[in-house]
């Protein structure tokens, strides 16, 4: 591998880790928001999200603005790692590490939504305008996961690269999108109570993009 090829796979994992450190932070924020306003699933029902949003708001601003920078890192970090999988012929893996810059471009729109759109419209659209946007909020967020899920799998399917360097992180990627994807997958299937595994999935994913941001950094990946 050339020196500047070499460059920017260490620049990638730079911007992955520094991400990754981000989406810990906004899942944090998630979990104090709280289920019922600020993941999929996550209320009974319509008026249970629209009634908790006003309260969760502090939080769900947090989540948020941590969020929308890290998903552009994580974004721009896959994609150099892509490109790294790619001149070494792996193409399961750069088409895994590009749906992983997929979906942290669909966390964009959703970290957006959390920190700045549902908290208005609970409070000024009324709660037929706040279904109608949590509902495209609650999609986005479902297909996110699972597009993330299905990139982790395909990273880390076949064992070989930096990934698998020490074997820890490709393990924990792994697990990361089974995880994401049973639960995402179950939850667009409209299967019961499945949808609260789609948070921990996420937290999951974000700590073994801290292990692959390791891995990759390495100056001779």
């Amino acid at each position: 591998m050339g020196a500047e090829a070499g460059a920017a796979t260490v620049l990638g994992a730079r911007l992955l880790l520094v991400g990754a450190l981000g989406l810990v932070a906004t899942c944090l924020g998630y979990v104090l928001a709280g289920p019922l306003a600020a993941l999929p699933g996550g209320a009974p029902g319509m008026a249970a999200g629209f009634a908790a949003t006003p309260a969760a708001a502090g939080w769900m601003r947090v989540a948020g603005l941590a969020g929308m920078p890290s998903d552009v890192l994580l974004a721009v970090g896959g994609l150099l790692l892509a490109a790294h999988e790619y001149r070494r012929g792996a193409a399961l893996a750069t088409a895994g590490w590009l749906a992983l810059g997929v979906a942290s471009a669909l966390f964009i729109v959703v970290d957006a939504m959390v920190a700045l759109v549902l908290p208005a419209a609970a409070l000024q659209a009324g709660a037929d305008g706040y279904a109608a946007l949590r509902l495209l909020f609650d999609a986005l967020f479902t297909i996110g996961a699972w597009t993330a899920a299905l990139g982790a799998l395909a990273a880390a399917w076949q064992r070989g690269g930096p990934l698998w360097r020490h074997g820890w992180a490709g393990w924990l990627l792994r697990a990361a999108g089974l995880l994401g994807l049973v639960a995402s997958t179950g939850h667009l299937a409209g299967l019961p109570g499945i949808a609260a595994l789609i948070g921990p999935g996420i937290a999951v994913l974000a700590v073994a993009l801290i292990g692959a941001a390791l891995e990759f950094g390495r100056a001779d990946a």
